[in-house]
């Protein structure tokens, strides 16, 4: 996975491979051919004409603000983020930028499902705060205090050995799980940290970084044209190739 050599492989692991692939699917759509959906597209206007309408009544200005994890990370009217800017402000800009992907990426793969129970208790604005919200906010004290990095030196961040270092007890301790507090499967975000430890190491095209591999590292990895913009289809088949090994 980490070099694919056969072109069709390369080919699948392309975003010209998913567009063909959604092309294909609409064609059956508009033949009436597909057997759980029916394609209406005189509606298309109506719908389009919806959405319009409620976003601009909900943001008259067309700023509109990313749903995104960084967004998830301020729950609670809480500026976290702005707390990580200051902490990485002696850093260059790219090293901030290797840093906050390495925490969006380790935020992202535990948030799954946390179930009914689950809460979230933040001892600095002593909030409660359960599911996504609950788990950004978990996953960026984890982050924040160390725990993924290996270097004592460079806290904030995540690397391959910090990621296999993480215990069971040491997540279960970090997001607060205990018999009146159950996470839905703890053991399996474990297991997804560990896995992709070891994809970081067999991608080191992407993920090297000096002597450590690292999610973050990503950043620098990408080729950035000489208008300073990276192509969606390359970070696509980054994220394909080298975290693709992640999965069962």
């Amino acid at each position: 996975m980490s070099s694919p050599r056969d072109p069709k492989l390369a080919y699948l692991l392309s975003a010209q491979a998913v567009r063909e692939r959604c092309h294909q699917m609409l064609d059956i759509a508009r033949r009436g051919e597909l057997t759980h959906f029916t394609l209406d597209e005189p509606r298309l206007d109506t719908v389009s004409e919806f959405v319009l309408k409620v976003t601009r009544e909900h943001y008259p200005d067309l700023n509109i603000p990313y749903h995104s994890r960084w967004r998830h990370f301020d729950v609670g009217e809480i500026p976290r983020v702005a707390e990580l800017e200051r902490a990485l402000s002696p850093l260059p800009a790219v090293e901030r930028a290797v840093s906050k992907l390495d925490l969006a990426v380790i935020s992202v793969l535990l948030d799954a499902g946390a179930g009914d129970s689950w809460r979230y208790v933040e001892k600095s604005s002593g909030k409660t705060f359960a599911r996504s919200e609950g788990l950004a906010v978990a996953s960026f004290h984890l982050f924040m205090s160390g725990a993924l990095s290996s270097d004592p030196k460079m806290p904030l961040r995540a690397d391959s050995k910090g990621l296999k270092n993480l215990t069971l007890t040491g997540l279960a301790e970090a997001f607060q799980v205990s018999d009146t507090n159950p996470l839905l499967g703890l053991e399996g975000r474990l297991s997804l940290l560990h896995r992709l430890a070891d994809a970081l190491e067999l991608a080191p095209q992407y993920f090297a970084d000096g002597g450590s591999f690292r999610p973050g590292a990503l950043a620098k990895a990408l080729p950035i044209s000489n208008e300073k913009t990276i192509k969606a289809s390359d970070i696509l088949q980054a994220v394909l190739i080298g975290l693709g090994p992640i999965w069962p």
